[in-house]
């Protein structure tokens, strides 16, 4: 066969348009690549793009990805240099080797769904409070000042359980997803387990996005074929209170966290099993909580008591807490549990999203 015919064979054609849509489709690296002086062969000129991708493909590929790399690390230069400054360096590169080798579990609290239009728990309960008029408001309203959110949901459900209910049902329903915020990165560093102590199906929403379906969910106490798959480490979704549109599976009053968890914890029963399972063989990593009045933390405490088990290294990004005191002690006390903090500023919630991406690139810490 000529050269001419090899050309206008269909399946050759077939195969050259595909690589050149293939080659199209990074027109933002090419572009950048580009940039300097084209490849000359006599008069004529090539982008350097093309004859890179022609010539050696896996090399295209390398460059584009090392043009990433060198790319996001200049934008997350004020995260990495935070890092450097408070000395987390060693742990936050143990941090991306557990995210390289799927080994981390993101455990997700409101503070992650809220850029996408989901209250924050002690907000959500003012407004439910607003809408309980018979509710005892004073003492309510302590309780969640005071971040005592199971002993608020239990006297507001004691006041009307019904409106309870239909508010959780309806306040926690995303509709149409609004993408925004580090949640969207979520898809990057989970492989397997996720754990979220929300009601709402922002998580779903996004995987479903990337067309990633789970192989196993748990919604407060009923699990569907959640502990073969999650020891198998498949994909699988624990939300810790329930699901907002499943009444039955939600665990936000004090009685109701009783009959979840046992009084004292039993880890016999579904969810401290859970919990315990993922505590002890895998790393989490803590995004969107404050750590600070955490049943979670109560039942991790309880499992490293026993004595029975090697906790391996967890994680947390964390507001830094205001006064070198408050820190110490709050450091102190996640430490103790196997749980590394990484700072940022307080109140610059933005941190969150700058640190994800840096857990999935060559980085200055790897």
């Amino acid at each position: 066969m000529s050269g001419i015919e090899k050309r206008e064979d269909p399946l050759i054609q077939e195969a050259i348009r595909i690589l050149n849509e293939e080659y199209e489709d990074s027109k933002d690296f090419n572009r950048c690549f580009d940039i300097n002086e084209p490849f000359r062969i006599g008069n004529l000129e090539f982008p350097k793009s093309k004859v890179l991708f022609w010539l050696d493909r896996e090399a295209f590929y390398e460059e584009q990805q090392n043009l990433l790399n060198r790319s996001l690390q200049e934008k997350h230069m004020s995260c990495t240099g935070l890092i450097k400054d408070q000395g987390l360096g060693i742990p936050f590169a143990e941090l991306i080797a557990s995210v390289k080798r799927g080994r981390v579990v993101p455990y997700i609290g409101a503070g992650m769904s809220n850029p996408m239009g989901m209250p924050l728990w002690g907000d959500a309960l003012k407004e439910l409070l607003s809408q309980l008029p018979g509710a005892d408001v004073h003492s309510i309203t302590a309780h969640i000042e005071a971040c005592d959110y199971l002993k608020a949901a239990q006297l507001m459900i004691n006041c009307d359980e019904v409106l309870v209910t239909n508010f959780i049902r309806t306040k926690y329903r995303i509709q149409k997803i609004k993408p925004a915020g580090p949640m969207m990165l979520l898809p990057r560093i989970a492989k397997g387990c996720i754990i979220t102590t929300n009601f709402d199906d922002a998580i779903e929403k996004i995987f479903e996005r990337e067309n990633v379906i789970f192989d196993a969910y748990m919604h407060g106490t009923q699990e569907h074929s959640f502990f073969p798959r999650l020891v198998r480490g498949d994909r699988c979704l624990l939300k810790l209170h329930g699901d907002a549109d499943s009444p039955g599976t939600h665990i936000l009053t004090e009685r109701q966290y009783a009959n979840g968890y046992g009084d004292p914890f039993d880890f016999h029963k579904p969810l401290p099993k859970a919990l315990r399972q993922v505590f002890v063989s895998q790393s989490i990593l803590f995004l969107g909580c404050s750590l600070e009045k955490d049943r979670a933390l109560e039942l991790l405490e309880k499992a490293k008591e026993g004595g029975d088990y090697a906790i391996p290294n967890h994680f947390a990004i964390l507001p830094e807490p205001q006064g070198v005191k408050a820190k110490q002690q709050k450091a102190s006390r996640l430490l103790k549990l196997n749980i590394q903090p990484l700072w940022y500023p307080p109140d610059q919630h933005e941190f969150v999203e700058r640190y994800l991406p840096t857990l999935t690139v060559k980085s200055v810490f790897s």
